[in-house]
């Protein structure tokens, strides 16, 4: 089976919500178990991205890094998923109606959206921005994705772009990163990814979890 409809079909059957932040933990701790099968790393991955919060987020975006080759898919749908229950819990949304549809020229790719910041204490400058914009057109052209938009700001920048499903998103975002950094190590390797772009009330959010894991304090 097709690994992007066998995680459709098969990832949604764990109701994680009301776990406690160990029994979390133990199942992240799972997916990087030698000694596991990828039956059980699927469940574990279905179970995390379903529950949405900052501690399966970390876990599968970590596992999504270097994951099992037979799993890669999974590893990469499991991290956008969750990405997405996590964004919901920023909107104050209760529930949040997540499937993963085709796009592009061709109707066989993503939509994901990427943010990235400055090092701490620092703020983008116009000549960081165009490296960034060029070295993400280099990357995708490379590995066959469609760059949708580009939004820059001091504190942060952003993209969009339709990408492959059998393409992990830290292969795409790291490469990006990595050869960025090549030019004055000036953005910050951990960075935030989901299916839409945020509201503008919610940047500050989300900059406070790709910084610290943490919301910002309520204003």
């Amino acid at each position: 089976m097709d690994s992007h409809l066998d995680y459709l079909e098969n990832s949604h059957n764990y109701d994680s919500k009301g776990m406690s932040e160990e029994e979390v933990e133990k199942w992240g701790n799972l997916l990087f178990q030698m000694d596991i099968s990828l039956d059980e790393k699927k469940k574990a991955l279905g179970i995390l991205a379903n529950n949405g919060n900052i501690i399966a987020y970390k876990h599968l975006k970590k596992y999504a890094e270097q994951p099992d080759k037979e799993l890669e898919t999974w590893a990469q749908l499991a991290l956008g998923e969750c990405t997405v229950f996590l964004h919901a819990e920023l909107m104050g949304e209760d529930e949040l109606d997540f499937v993963y549809t085709g796009g592009g020229s061709n109707n066989n790719l993503i939509k994901v959206y990427f943010m990235l910041l400055p090092l701490e204490g620092k703020c983008f400058e116009e000549w960081q921005n165009k490296i960034t914009e060029n070295e993400v057109k280099y990357v995708c052209r490379d590995l066959k994705c469609e760059i949708e938009w580009f939004v820059f700001k001091a504190d942060y920048l952003s993209f969009s772009l339709l990408m492959p499903t059998d393409i992990a998103i830290s292969t795409i975002i790291e490469q990006c990163v990595d050869n960025c950094n090549q030019f004055g190590g000036f953005l910050l390797e951990e960075y935030y990814c989901a299916t839409g772009a945020p509201d503008e009330k919610e940047i500050d959010e989300i900059i406070q979890i790709v910084r610290n894991g943490i919301k910002a304090e309520n204003r």
